[in-house]
This record gives structure tokens, C-alpha cells and sequence, in this order.
């Protein structure tokens, strides 16, 4: 197959990063933050833990429906609504009287993410289609894990405590209408989804039912899913109690603990890009994902150890390695998932894949870590049952996974090398 550079693919690369880095702040940026937030709201574990769970609930309820939406509207209108509806719940987070109302404030905060995170990975993968590097493009992408994480848990954690949590959030809701005026302005897609589109519409083509049962059965779907539970709740729990545990029983300030939590993603940013490379290169993506896996659980065991002896040195330690795990794994997961369904279906994938990541694993981890914390007084007990989910959904859930082959004939179709058969989505 042909490698064809697009016109115009890197910067629209950069511009779909941005987007991508600033959903970070309304996601976790207010985790530093939760001593306080529960002082002056006078919440429990739980409910603090549900603050998290519902955002990524919504989120994750959200995305199945906005990939197939991005496949049908394109992924600029879907970047653009997600940085407006992040900006207004954002904004609401700031000043909401009561919990019910942060809860509510979260919900939407939750439908903003939940657009992000599909607009921007399905933006990078088209405009890449046509030079053969999505790998490449979901490396970089993933990146973004990391330094989102930075500017929401460390340099943001400036911003809250100069100002305060309530003042402070709202300065973040303006930094997200920025961004997407800057989006509006200069976010393009690529041409020949715009000429698909087009056709599309002339030529009555939908997408049915049937097509999308066809893209979320596909097996390295099935696995690229399970990896993504795993991996969201995983970083869920690391986001928002690993600094309330630095904090609380550790002692350590605000800003130390929010950079020490973002290097077990800062860390990822190398791996993510050179991993994903090398799969492009290679052909192969199984290895890659069954590595990762048994590195996450492995590293998670010594982490456990260390948060139960109370040595909090090794957790901060440890955290950054978890992260090389997993950051080998995420793009290299998602770009397998690509090649099996073909570009043509990336949205429907990518939504199906980060939203039951956000429904199952976002949404439950940090809540039982919550609850735990409540009845038992630690959270040992929670962080022995991660280790045991991930060893199922990271390790043993990949080695159902197959490398595909791509048609040489036909870029956009994609056949396998297993039972399951092309898949041929039209829009």
C-alpha cells in the first residue's frame, strides 16, 4: 500500500492534542484539591469518590453513541461541543451551593469529556489513514495522557491554592473557551473524510445496527476494550486518591503530591510514541499488549506493598513505572482495534472502546476505593483487587488478540488473519 503525506496532517495533529490536553483540567484537576473540597462540603470517601464515578459514568454512557456520530458529523463538531460543554460545566463546578449540584456540574463535565476523548484520537487516525501512521499518530496522542496530566494536577494545582478551589476551577473554565476558539478557528478535517461525508449523503448510505454489532464484536475490539477498563480505572484511582493519600497520610504538600502523581503518566509519553512506531513498523501489535499487561501487574504488586507498609517513597516510586506499562499498551491496543474494523469505522471503535472504559473502569474504581476507605479505615483491600483486574483485563484478556493484515489492494478494508471476518463499514 501506497504511504501518502497529507497536507496540513501534523498541524491539525498539534491542534487535536490541545484539544485533547485541556479536557484534563475539568477531568482531574480539581484532585489536589479534595481535602478541601471535602471540608468545606462536608462529604464522605464515597461521595467524594461518586464525584469522580459520575464523571466518567456520563462519559462513558456518552461515547458509544458519539463515535458513531463523529463517523456520521465529523470529528471538528464533535472537538468543538465537547471544549463548550467541558467549559460550561466546568465554570458550574466552581460555585454549585450543595453536593447534589457538584454531582450535577460533574454529570455534564462527564458529556464534555466523553466527546473529547473520541473527537481528538478519531481526528489524529484520518488524517494519518492515508500515510499508514495511525500507530505513530495514537503514540503521540497518548502522550497527551501525560503532560494533561501535568498542566491539570501539577502547574494547575498552583492556580487552586493561589485562589481557592472555587475561583481557581472557574479560571480553568476560561482556559477551555480559549482553546476553543482557537479550534474554531483553525480545526479542519481532513479532506477526503469531507469527501466521504459528502458521498455519503448523496448516496443514502447509513449505518446500521447491524454494522455497529459487527465493529464491537470484532475480537481485538473485544481486547483493546478490556485493556481500556483496566487502564482507566487504574489511572481514575492513581488521579484522585493516590495525591489524597500523599497528602492526607503522607504529609505532603499539594503541589508535590499532584507532580508526583503525574509522572506515572509523564513518564508514558516516550514509550506511548516509540512503542506505537515500532508496531507500525513491525506489523505487530499482540506482543506489545501482552507485555504491557504483565508489566502493569507485576509493578502494581510492589506498589501495593509499599502503600500497605506505608512506604510511601516506593509508591511515588513505583507510580511512573506502572505508567510505562501502560502506556506502552494503550495505543498500541487501540491502533490493533483500527486495523481490524478499518478507518472507516474508527469513531464507532474508539467510542465503543474509551466509553465501556469510562462506564466500568472509570466509574467503579474510584468509588470502591472510596467505599473501601470508609469501612475499612485504608485502601489495601481496593488496590489488591486492581492488581487482580488487571492481571484478567490487561494480561490474560490480550492473549485472545490477533494482528491483522492490511489489504493491499484496498486500504480501507481490513482482513484478518482469524475468524473473524472483514469488516466493511459504510457510512
Amino acid at each position: 500500500m501506497e504511504n501518502i503525506k497529507v497536507k496540513g496532517q501534523w498541524t491539525m495533529l498539534w491542534l487535536s492534542y490541545l484539544a485533547l490536553i485541556g479536557c484534563f483540567l475539568p477531568y482531574i484537576g480539581y484532585s489536589t484539591q479534595i481535602t478541601k473540597i471535602m471540608e468545606d462540603t462536608s462529604i464522605s470517601y464515597a461521595q467524594t469518590g461518586m464525584l469522580a464515578s459520575v464523571t466518567a459514568l456520563v462519559g462513558g454512557l456518552t461515547l458509544p453513541f458519539v463515535g458513531v456520530l463523529v463517523d456520521k458529523w465529523g470529528a471538528r463538531n464533535t472537538i468543538l461541543w465537547g471544549l463548550l460543554i467541558s467549559s460550561i460545566g466546568q465554570i458550574l463546578f466552581s460555585y454549585m451551593p450543595d453536593y447534589s449540584l457538584l454531582v450535577l456540574s460533574r454529570a455534564l463535565i462527564g458529556l464534555g469529556v466523553g466527546l473529547l476523548f473520541v473527537g481528538p484520537y478519531t481526528m489524529a487516525a484520518q488524517w494519518f489513514e492515508k500515510s499508514n501512521g495511525v500507530g505513530s499518530a495514537m503514540g503521540v496522542m497518548f502522550s497527551s495522557d501525560g503532560v494533561g496530566t501535568v498542566f491539570a494536577l501539577y502547574l494547575f494545582s498552583y492556580v487552586l491554592t493561589a485562589i481557592g478551589w472555587r475561583h481557581g476551577s472557574a479560571v480553568g473554565g476560561i482556559f477551555l473557551i480559549a482553546v476553543l476558539i482557537i479550534a474554531f478557528i483553525f480545526l479542519k478535517n481532513p479532506p477526503h473524510i469531507t469527501d466521504r461525508q459528502n458521498s455519503s449523503k448523496e448516496l443514502g448510505e447509513k449505518f446500521s445496527l447491524k454494522d455497529y454489532l459487527k465493529v464491537i464484536s470484532n475480537r481485538n475490539v473485544i481486547v483493546a476494550s478490556a485493556f481500556f477498563i483496566g487502564e482507566w480505572g487504574l489511572y481514575a484511582v492513581i488521579a484522585y486518591w493516590v495525591p489524597t493519600i500523599l497528602i492526607e497520610d503522607a504529609g505532603w504538600s499539594e503541589g508535590l503530591a499532584g507532580f508526583l502523581t503525574s509522572l506515572y503518566v509523564l513518564v508514558g509519553v516516550i514509550p506511548s510514541i516509540i512503542f506505537g512506531l515500532i508496531s507500525d513498523k513491525m506489523g505487530k501489535r499482540k506482543p506489545f499488549i501482552l507485555l504491557a499487561g504483565l508489566w502493569m501487574t507485576l509493578t502494581l504488586v510492589v506498589l501495593t506493598i509499599a502503600l500497605a507498609t506505608g512506604n510511601y517513597g516506593l509508591v511515588a516510586f513505583m507510580m511512573p513505572l506502572v505508567g510505562i506499562g501502560v502506556y506502552t499498551g494503550m495505543p498500541v491496543a487501540l491502533a490493533s482495534a483500527i486495523d481490524s474494523v478499518g478507518t472507516k469505522a474508527v469513531a464507532t471503535a474508539n467510542g465503543f472502546i474509551l466509553g465501556i472504559g469510562f462506564v466500568v473502569g472509570g466509574f467503579l474504581y474510584p468509588y470502591i476505593i472510596g467505599y473501601i476507605k470508609d469501612i475499612t479505615g485504608a485502601y489495601t483491600i481496593g488496590f489488591i483487587g486492581i492488581i487482580v483486574a488487571t492481571f484478567i483485563l490487561n494480561f490474560l484478556a490480550s492473549l485472545l488478540g490477533k494482528d491483522s493484515k492490511k489489504d493491499s489492494n484496498n486500504s480501507e478494508e481490513i482482513e484478518t488473519s482469524d475468524d473473524d471476518a472483514p469488516v466493511r463499514i459504510y457510512q
